[in-house]
């Protein structure tokens, strides 16, 4: 009786399949569903005839990334240095709440989170770069005056 073994890589685990080929057939088509799109994958030399008998699919092996890859991603700019920018840039210079600040950092292609724009706000406040107006909700924020 012909042998068969089969290794099926899901997110929520490895499944090793190994008896008979009818065995392993009737679970491969069992498991198809979870196999999202293997069919597509380019087929992959098996290891023995036995393997190719079953009509286990080797899953593609993960590429390296390469210094040219890593290159073309785009750098990330911390919260406190776009808000700086816009400081410099003479954003400041009137009273801006959060919204008006959060909004402009979206305009900007920036995609932060309140909470870390906030963080950000406070730091500079505590360096000196803005001062702050009003409480809670009525907070709002300016460029500091230069002595």
């Amino acid at each position: 009786m012909d042998e068969a073994k089969a290794v099926i890589n899901l997110k929520e685990g490895i499944i090793e399949l190994q008896g008979p080929v009818d065995f392993v057939r009737h679970y491969l088509d069992m498991y198809q569903p979870a196999i999202k799109g293997l069919e597509s994958l380019p087929q992959q030399p098996t290891a023995g005839p036995e393997k190719a008998r079953a009509g286990a699919k080797a899953l593609p092996r993960k590429r390296k990334t390469t210094l040219a890859a890593k290159e073309e991603k785009v750098k990330r700019v911390p919260c406190t240095t776009a808000i700086r920018s816009d400081l410099e840039a003479g954003f400041f210079d009137e009273l801006r709440s959060m919204s008006d600040i959060k909004k402009r950092l979206t305009e900007a292609g920036f995609n932060f989170t309140d909470s870390n724009v906030r963080n950000s706000l406070q730091r500079l406040a505590k360096s000196g770069a803005l001062e702050t107006t009003g409480k809670g909700k009525t907070l709002r924020y300016h460029r500091a005056k230069q002595s």
